[in-house]
């Protein structure tokens, strides 16, 4: 039997923890607090762990000690305080943008499932978040309300990987761009005055720099007056090490440069003045570079995966198979001898326009109260 609806505002008691973070999960947070704020009949109140686990993705900077004290944070605040401040306030329903969400109480809740990294390519993590990820994964598929998605494609992995998974619990939530860079006002990256391919993203193997850098030395080889150079934007992760001496064994030290994490004015002036955003990965849940690229006018080289192709449509982007060297190198090659074809980037301006978070606020709203319901 159904528990009947509030009479009041829907009250979400909305886990911010991770809108600190600077990866994808941080702007999916951060852009659907601002969005549900803006939908008449709900009532949305944060609540956000302690400490500085959430800021960074940077493993050098999560020893073992540290990540292990992180772990017992986490369950500290969602066995614990998450699920009583949601007694506290009376909450109808409590929403986390990740697979974080709480472990116990009466409340009705809602987590997110951006992707199945940790049973795709648990190779490409590092063993105790591997293990810490998969675990909080099943515990949530089993014991949440309802689960959202970022794609159609995510939804249909879930489907497969867990076929007792009711289809009616789960509800894509789709990400958009981030609405920081979208307003940012464009500033150039010091020291940059060549013509450039970008990367946006961490530095680790499931995102695949490695096609791309054998690539572009593949372009190079037979164009060696070219000035071109990649950016790579994006802080390091696990096992950015075979990454960094891939640059040095192919002889790109100086057509290679890494920035780090860059703020959202750089970031968009790389966006507008890149040749093309290169986005070889392996495995994504959605892949907000692509849209963010197509929003700021930036063509795209994108590798030929479900969720990749599901958000770029049939003509926004360029699209490889991700493990092919010469499809990439001649790509390049296309991008370095010619601007893009306006139309082209117009019809990616238009697809990434499809994808906003009001949108997605909406599509939340709607499994929030599906959740309420059973």
């Amino acid at each position: 039997m159904r528990n009947p609806m509030p009479s009041r505002a829907l009250r979400v008691l909305f886990d911010e923890s991770l809108a600190v973070n600077p990866a994808g999960t941080g702007t999916f947070a951060r852009g659907l607090r601002r969005a549900l704020d803006g939908i008449d009949g709900v009532e949305v109140v944060g609540s956000r762990i302690g400490g500085e686990s959430m800021r960074s993705i940077e493993v050098a900077r999560k020893p073992l000690r540290r990540r292990l004290g992180s772990a017992a944070a986490h369950l500290r605040y969602y066995g614990l305080v998450l699920p009583a401040r949601a007694r506290k306030i009376h909450a109808d329903v409590v929403f986390s943008p990740s697979t974080l969400g709480p472990l116990r109480g009466p409340t009705p809740w809602v987590v997110t499932v951006h992707d199945l990294a940790p049973l795709e390519q648990a190779a490409t993590m590092h063993w105790l978040s591997r293990i810490y990820l998969r675990r909080t994964l099943e515990l949530q598929l089993r014991r949440a309300t309802a689960v959202c998605t970022v794609s159609a494609a995510v939804r249909a992995e879930l489907g497969e990987r867990f076929p007792e998974l009711d289809g009616d619990r789960v509800h894509v939530v789709p990400d958009a761009p981030d609405l920081e860079l979208l307003a940012a006002e464009p500033r150039p990256l010091e020291g940059l005055d060549r013509p450039f391919l970008l990367m946006v993203g961490t530095i680790e193997p499931r995102k695949n720099q490695v096609t791309a850098l054998r690539a572009l030395a593949r372009y190079l080889e037979r164009e060696p007056g070219s000035p071109l150079v990649l950016v790579m934007a994006g802080s390091p992760g696990w096992l950015v090490e075979p990454i960094v001496k891939e640059i040095d064994r192919l002889g790109l030290g100086s057509r290679v440069r890494r920035t780090g994490r860059v703020d959202p004015a750089r970031l968009s002036w790389l966006y507008r003045h890149a040749r093309a955003l290169l986005f070889p990965s392996l495995y994504e849940g959605f892949g907000i570079p692509v849209i963010e690229a197509f929003a700021l006018g930036c063509p795209v080289i994108a590798a030929r995966i479900p969720p990749v192709c599901e958000v770029a449509g049939a003509d926004g982007a360029t699209l490889l198979d991700p493990l092919e060297v010469e499809p990439w190198a001649e790509a390049i090659a296309a991008a370095a001898a010619a601007p893009p074809d306006p139309a082209r980037v117009e019809a990616a301006r238009a697809r990434a326009a499809a994808f906003t978070w009001e949108a997605s606020a909406g599509a939340l709203h709607r499994a929030l109260l599906s959740a309420v319901q059973r």
